[in-house]
């Protein structure tokens, strides 16, 4: 019996720090945010495949093969561009959306799964914008094909995160 009142207290003890902590909240703001991001990389996506298909009618040339440069762990992923360099605006304002989502995410619910999903986002960006400016043959459009879908993966589970959020928070208000 003694045993069975200890844990007892041992699990109240747990389920009420757990609940302490978990002050995670839903922000409709920052789901709008994520949301308007997904569309606007989407949209360029297209841009860049119908431009890659374009690229590929004509003869194929042997080409070295060019590879982004390596990135760091923790290594700040600049995307601002120049403006005279081709989809500057998209790299700019890029960062600026992806810094904004992840400041407010930090600020609302500190998860660490956060920086590492934006850390993703920004390492394929960075990747594109690499191999844009520095290789002489542009991407194929099955490489922008993959690159588009790891980036819907990543903004999909962020989007699956907001709407867990967005069902707690409805289901705590009831």
């Amino acid at each position: 019996m003694k045993s069975i009142m200890k844990a007892g207290i041992a699990i109240f003890i747990v389920v009420m720090t757990m609940a302490g902590c978990s002050t995670h909240q839903y922000d409709p703001a920052l789901d709008k945010q994520i949301t308007d991001f997904q569309s606007k990389a989407d949209r360029q996506f297209v841009a860049w495949t119908a431009q890659a298909m374009t690229d590929n009618t004509q003869p194929a040339s042997p080409v070295v093969a060019c590879h982004a440069a390596s990135v760091v762990a923790g290594q700040p992923l600049l995307l601002i561009s120049h403006l005279s360099e081709p989809d500057s605006a998209f790299f700019n304002s890029a960062e600026t959306d992806l810094a904004l989502i992840e400041s407010r995410t930090k600020i609302l619910n500190n998860n660490p799964a956060i920086e590492q999903q934006m850390f993703g986002l920004r390492n394929i960006f960075y990747q594109i914008k690499y191999k844009r400016q520095h290789c002489s043959q542009q991407d194929s459009p099955a490489y922008i094909t993959l690159q588009r879908k790891q980036v819907a993966v990543i903004m999909q589970s962020m989007l699956t995160y907001e709407l867990v959020l967005k069902n707690g928070t409805e289901a705590v208000n009831k």
